[in-house]
């Protein structure tokens, strides 16, 4: 019975190790759809003015003198410059891939669900026994 007990307890952790990626990645996905509507956006307004950060509390006002080139952080510091069409595409590619990350990471956690829940039937089926076994021992005295 100690070895199920452990064993469940390392699936749980697994289950919430799991949990813990699925929500990063729905973090990296809602930025994601941000930055694409973004871009639908800026590249719909000519001229569009906006509030530049310098800081986390200290703006500039600016203005877009060209709606159609972007700068996209793809990792590690590095920038690449596309064209609307380019950074429409590339936020797309990074949603479908991460959606599909998602899915998979979903199949996973129910997989683990099941786990856990057999785990649990097997404790009460046990536990069921060992009571079983005692009102036997104990009745027969």
């Amino acid at each position: 019975m100690q070895h199920i007990l452990q064993f469940k307890t390392q699936i749980n952790k697994e289950l919430d190790n799991l949990q813990g990626s699925f929500r990063a990645l729905k973090v990296a996905q809602m930025k994601y759809k941000e930055c694409y509507e973004n871009v639908k956006s800026v590249n719909g307004n000519p001229n569009q003015e906006l509030m530049v950060p310098l800081t986390a509390s200290l703006y500039l006002p600016g203005k877009i003198e060209d709606n159609d080139k972007f700068l996209i952080d793809v990792g590690t510091g590095y920038y690449v410059e596309k064209n609307s069409q380019e950074a429409l595409e590339f936020f797309d590619g990074r949603l479908s891939k991460l959606t599909e990350d998602s899915s998979k990471l979903t199949g996973l956690i129910k997989e683990k669900i099941q786990l856990v829940q057999s785990i649990d039937q097997v404790l009460r089926d046990k536990l069921s026994q060992q009571q079983q076994q005692l009102q036997k021992s104990g009745g027969s005295k």
